[in-house]
């Protein structure tokens, strides 16, 4: 199993190098199989511990390879993965090498406070892993599983005012920590912070924030989809209601002609309807006249044949 997962680790780095260097030839899916493999047997590891050491000494000489900071790749990639290492496999202080050679270079020592610092601002940054919406996504989900397993998890009573008062790339996160630990339907659940937070039109005002959010926001089903007829309805709709209140009352009416935009729009409609007039009325006379004619040639021959007979 060593020499194993000694190969997935060079492997993972070989991707990490192909990512920086020619991004065209990067293998999302192989790149995400092994990552999943070296962490699948972090737990087996912390029985073995000779081989836990050997796999740290591993990771140690890799990372010392290149800067942590060369990509947003690597910088996830190395210090999330590391910190999973060090968390489930160490068990004595043996296997911690090269967790301590990457905490060395961060701002904050304490891995949650530096993923909800540094690391997840990092992944919400314009441009970040290249668009790449599929490697974004796992990393928060990582990122997420890390909290929920070593951390203080979710805050399960979070009022709206709490929420609205995160940075963008955190309320991503406490959502994600939300569906990881509540389920995935919680915007349908009347009582839920998603079903107010919908109501009130923040997810929409997320969605505002880029592209990413708007992204993650679709991909969980949080915004309200109106269709192209839903709009003209409801646009529709407001305006009848405008031109109703308009006429309702004579003096409301003086009044609104003295605003500039109320009275723009009285009078384009007005121009409008003249226009319109001006196209229907002699369409419409025409049609009268050759109704008219048709009527009296209709007569006219029979006339003619009542003569001829």
């Amino acid at each position: 199993m060593n020499e194993g997962i000694k190969s997935y680790i060079s492997d993972l780095f070989k991707y990490i190098d192909t990512y920086e260097k020619n991004y065209d030839s990067f293998d999302i899916e192989a790149f995400l199989q092994t990552y999943n493999g070296i962490y699948a047997v972090f737990q087996a590891l912390r029985e073995q511990r000779e081989r836990a050491v050997e796999v740290d000494q591993q990771f140690l000489e890799r990372i010392k390879q290149g800067p942590l900071s060369s990509s947003d790749l690597r910088q996830l990639t190395i210090q999330i993965l590391i910190s999973f290492f060090e968390s489930i496999a160490d068990t004595d202080g043996q296997s911690n090498r090269a967790y301590l050679y990457c905490r060395e270079r961060r701002d904050s020592k304490r891995d949650v406070t530096y993923f909800e610092k540094f690391l997840v601002p990092l992944l919400v940054r314009e441009g970040s892993l290249n668009n790449n919406f599929k490697l974004n996504r796992f990393f928060m989900k990582e990122i997420a599983r890390f909290i929920e397993k070593f951390g203080s998890g979710l805050t399960r009573d979070l009022s709206p005012e709490d929420f609205n008062g995160m940075t963008g790339g955190r309320k991503l996160l406490e959502l994600q920590l939300r569906r990881a630990g509540l389920g995935e339907d919680l915007a349908e659940d009347r009582n839920s912070l998603e079903f107010h937070l919908r109501s009130v039109g923040e997810f929409e005002r997320m969605k505002k924030k880029g592209s990413l959010f708007e992204q993650y926001l679709r991909q969980w089903d949080y915004l309200v989809e109106e269709s192209f007829m839903d709009r003209v309805k409801q646009t529709a709709m407001i305006v009848w209601s405008n031109i109703r209140s308009l006429f309702s009352n004579y003096r409301y009416f003086r009044l609104a002609l003295t605003q500039r935009n109320s009275a723009y729009i009285f009078y384009g409609l007005l121009i409008l309807l003249f226009i319109l007039l001006a196209f229907i009325i002699p369409i419409s006379w025409n049609s009268y006249s050759d109704g008219r004619l048709n009527e009296l040639d209709g007569r006219v021959e029979k006339a003619r044949e009542t003569i001829n007979k």
